[in-house]
């Protein structure tokens, strides 16, 4: 259980990578997703900015990663409390044309964005999140 007021935080950037790749019968799931988080001061919640252009990544699978950042962000990697105050920049991604879906980026996305959190040094934080 959660206690109120109990939030995670981190201390530095990092960047991380994550393969989502999955093979079904004759077709599968993939998307790779790349993120850098960086802290930001109290009160700032969870900032999401996309540094990928159309070209490379197709808004429609944007979308996916977005939504997999704000799942993530509400289960940290300490002690399973939300993680506020910072910025999630998608910095790369690569999708496949038959592969590649919203879902699968989301969970890409949860992946590098947990992966990335590791790497952050995280920390516990009482207070109104």
């Amino acid at each position: 259980m959660i206690t109120a007021g109990q939030y995670e935080v981190i201390t530095r950037t990092a960047d991380a990578t994550f393969v989502h790749k999955k093979v079904i019968g004759s077709g599968g799931e993939f998307a790779i997703v790349s993120l850098r988080l960086e802290p930001l001061p109290g009160g700032s919640g969870v900032q999401f900015i996309n540094e990928v252009t159309e070209n490379l990544l197709p808004t429609r699978f944007v979308e996916g990663v977005r939504e997999g950042i704000q799942e993530a962000a509400k289960v940290g990697v300490i002690a399973g409390h939300p993680v506020v105050d910072l910025r999630v920049t998608l910095i790369d991604g690569k999708y496949h044309n038959v592969d590649s879906n919203r879902r699968t980026f989301s969970f890409a996305a949860r992946g590098a964005f947990w992966d990335a959190l590791r790497k952050a040094e995280p920390r516990l934080r009482s207070g109104s999140g």
